[in-house]
């Protein structure tokens, strides 16, 4: 049998007419998006809110954490201010003690000096026995050219009896012209030429003296002499040393 030529045919079919059927599968396309976006929505919201809580928490412990921190910075700082004003107090109080133990090293040594002294004067062991100048000290006075002297003298004896005497100052020194020696009769206002002394164990002689300007002492001659019976003469030189020089 001989085919037909021509063009090409479609089958077709035959549905039964249903004209909401489309819209009803497009509102539950729809409705299946919606409620997927809903649930998507819902779900990053929930997200986003555990997400924002658990920030908004760490958030607050590194506060904490950092409140604690400047808390623990403050008492760190207040120790080591403690730690300091304790290193102070400390050298302070160690320089105290070493300035006290100082002070009585030379309170000691004062004492033993004065008791080596009156051993000396009440208990004699030496072979000169007498009278004796034992010590002689000078110190610069506010005015110029002025000095307060010290003078003092003993008497080293097995019984002691009162002594009485003079004593005579000289300072030697130099001047433009040479060397030269001042009395103290020169070297005072009441230009008296000794100073009188009497005394049974010791005597301490103070007095002042102004030396003239120009003149530069170097040395210091004192001269004791006892009147009566047992009479003696003394002589006994002392460097120009001023206390505190």
């Amino acid at each position: 049998m001989a085919s037909v030529k021509g063009s090409k045919q479609h089958q077709m079919m035959v549905v039964p007419y249903r004209p909401f059927y489309r819209f009803g599968v497009f509102f539950l396309c729809l409705l299946l998006l919606g409620g997927f976006c809903w649930s998507t929505y819902e779900f990053g919201l929930k997200k986003g809110l555990a997400t924002k809580v658990q920030v908004i928490t760490e958030r607050d412990s590194l506060k904490l954490r950092l409140q604690q921190r400047d808390v623990e910075v403050l008492i760190l700082s207040q120790q080591v201010a403690d730690l300091k004003v304790g290193e102070q107090i400390d050298t302070q109080a160690t320089e105290e003690v070493r300035s006290t133990v100082e002070e009585l090293q030379g309170e000691i040594a004062e004492l033993s000096e004065e008791i080596r002294f009156y051993k000396g004067v009440m208990l004699p062991n030496v072979e000169e026995q007498g009278l004796r100048i034992e010590r002689w000290d000078m110190k610069q006075t506010n005015e110029p050219n002025t000095i307060n002297f010290s003078l003092l003298l003993t008497q080293v004896v097995e019984k002691h009896q009162y002594v009485q005497g003079g004593v005579e100052i000289i300072i030697v020194g130099n001047t433009q012209e040479g060397e030269r020696s001042l009395t103290l009769q020169e070297l005072r206002d009441d230009k008296q030429n000794s100073i009188r002394f009497r005394f049974r164990y010791f005597q301490n002689i103070d007095g002042e003296l102004r030396v003239p300007k120009g003149f530069e002492p170097r040395q210091v001659m004192v001269i004791a002499k006892s009147t009566g019976g047992n009479n003696q003469r003394l002589e006994k030189k002392f460097d120009w040393q001023l206390d505190g020089d």
